[in-house]
């Protein structure tokens, strides 16, 4: 059996979306995305998207204070120069090994098909300037390429997915969570509520109905986001089984479905279904035996597998395990996040700079996992029991979140020392005591100087004092969780008899609400 490795990456960061977004942010945008991430597919912004004064010729007024900027094709000489220039920079950052790239663009149409990402193995592809999906599907005939649609379950017709006009070798798989949300399913559990303008979702476009519809799709996420961060936590993330980080071989995977997404955190996925890895398309006589093995970076909440969209088991793992006793060494994972403080506007520091360490006396750190949401000096640097790390947090905006994590997982012994230094300040305790609840770093003293110097508040004059934790800088250490907690195998055995052919696919869950989705697997009777 191929022994596959999991690689993690990013199939729809938006290059060249606005005026702002030259050739030097491309660049930019590989730089951040090689930092801590495994492949990069760009997705260059064929569309309007600047500003409106930048777009003079295509606002529509319905009076002098009203502006609104259609998005349609940009000119094809500034295509020809943009693309070119992603072009470039996917061949200049493309490590075999290291780092994979594909060049790639985003394709509206005129909005009856579905958006659609289209990659190419490699450069030199056209940009198809076509209105339709099958006349996308023509103009790439003989190129080695894919076309990914994305956030299907918006109105079908008005960029939203029809299904009836997918072909799914050139399409193998689909995205079904990103910025916009989920487009899995019409449950509206993380429905497609963020883009007032595209919104509602709705049923006939999701993911699930492209299932039922009989087509061999497989499932990913990947952020949707605009050359900023790559790769953002939470915005969607893409996991790819493949046996070698090239070009060569995670293409062979994305054609062959072994693909699946997760919202933020990189939970490991394994799903198999009679020994047939996820994307498979395989024959039974008899019962089907599915194994499904998770590994998060969080307590597990809850693991689904379905069968043709229908929830057949459901394995609640809550409850199903212990913290270890003093003496029963194991493996645990402790997750370090920064960034809590004062709004925009209250205090003139806009920046934040954590430098940190994370020692396990008598243990060993084993790895660490960046969960971040812009950009970083580095990734962690792990060394026998301690682990140095540095992060950057910034209070953009007050309604979206703002902190930067790590994870790191670690072996040692429950009653062994567990210590956490960030900027000056520092808690320890046993791993045991971590692992019975959150702990909060409170850089009260800072607050206290600062509010004084910035605005003359006097310590011993202030009648309440939650204004000091409010501005105050915050960092969290979240329940440490041991191997039991963030790991489990279910097996399954389905004995229905099989009157054509049926898909299974997994759902998983934390408990901090980080999902993943698995590309499924097809079973015809044999």
């Amino acid at each position: 059996m191929i022994d596959y490795h999991i690689y993690w990456g990013d199939m729809h960061d938006n290059t060249y979306s606005t005026a702002k977004k030259s050739r030097e942010g491309i660049v930019t945008a590989l730089e951040r995305a090689r930092s801590h991430l495994d492949f990069y597919a760009a997705a260059y912004y064929t569309s309007w998207a600047e500003t409106y004064e930048s777009v003079e010729d295509h606002i529509v007024r319905s009076d002098a204070k009203q502006r609104i900027a259609p998005e349609d094709w940009k000119d094809p000489e500034r295509i020809a120069r943009e693309w070119a220039d992603v072009q470039d920079g996917t061949r200049r950052f493309n490590e075999d090994g290291c780092f994979t790239t594909f060049p790639g663009y985003e394709w509206q149409g005129d909005a009856s098909s579905g958006d659609h990402n289209v990659f190419f193995r490699t450069e030199g592809g056209p940009v198809c300037r076509v209105d339709t999906l099958p006349e996308l599907y023509r103009c790439l005939e003989g190129y080695d390429a894919i076309a990914i649609p994305h956030h299907t379950a918006y109105r079908v017709g008005l960029r939203g997915k029809d299904w009836s006009l997918h072909d799914d070798v050139r399409s193998p798989f689909a995205e079904v969570y990103s910025v916009h949300g989920s487009s899995e399913v019409d449950d509206e559990w993380i429905g497609l509520r963020c883009n007032s303008h595209m919104g509602p979702g709705f049923g006939a476009g999701t993911y699930q109905a492209g299932l039922d519809s009989g087509l061999h799709i497989g499932a990913l996420c990947s952020t949707d986001n605009w050359g900023c961060m790559p790769g953002c936590y939470g915005h969607g993330l893409a996991a790819c089984l493949a046996p070698a980080l090239t070009r060569e071989s995670l293409w062979e995977a994305f054609h062959a479905r072994r693909v699946y997404g997760v919202t933020g955190d990189r939970i490991k996925l394994d799903v198999r279904v009679n020994d047939a890895t996820m994307g498979s398309i395989i024959k039974s006589q008899g019962p089907r035996r599915i194994r499904v093995h998770v590994r998060g970076l969080d307590e597990l909440d809850r693991i689904e597998i379905l069968r043709g969209g229908r929830v057949i088991h459901t394995h609640c793992h809550q409850g199903t395990w212990r913290i270890r006793r003093p003496g029963e060494c194991g493996r645990f994972v402790l997750r370090v996040e920064c960034g809590w403080g004062p709004r925009p506007n209250e205090l003139p520091v806009r920046e934040r700079s954590w430098a940190g360490r994370v020692i396990v006396s008598g243990g060993r750190i084993l790895s660490a996992t960046p969960c971040w949401i812009s950009e970083q000096p580095g990734c962690p640097v792990c060394s026998g029991a301690a682990a140095d790390f540095a992060l950057v947090t910034s209070t953009s905006h007050v309604s979206e979140p703002v902190q930067n994590s790590n994870v790191f997982e670690f072996s040692a012994d429950p009653s062994g020392m567990l210590r956490v230094e960030l900027n000056g300040l520092s808690a320890e305790g046993t791993v045991a005591e971590f692992c019975s609840g959150s702990r909060e770093l409170w850089f009260r003293e800072e607050a206290v100087k600062m509010l004084a110097d910035e605005a003359g508040l006097d310590p011993t004059s202030v009648s309440r004092q939650d204004i000091y934790h409010h501005l105050g800088y915050k960092a969290k250490l979240h329940r440490a969780i041991p191997e039991a907690g963030y790991t489990a195998t279910v097996d399954f055995e389905d004995d229905t008899p099989l009157e054509g052919e049926t898909h299974y696919r997994v759902r998983v869950e934390q408990r901090n609400g980080q999902r993943a989705w698995s590309s499924p697997i097809w079973v015809m009777p044999a």
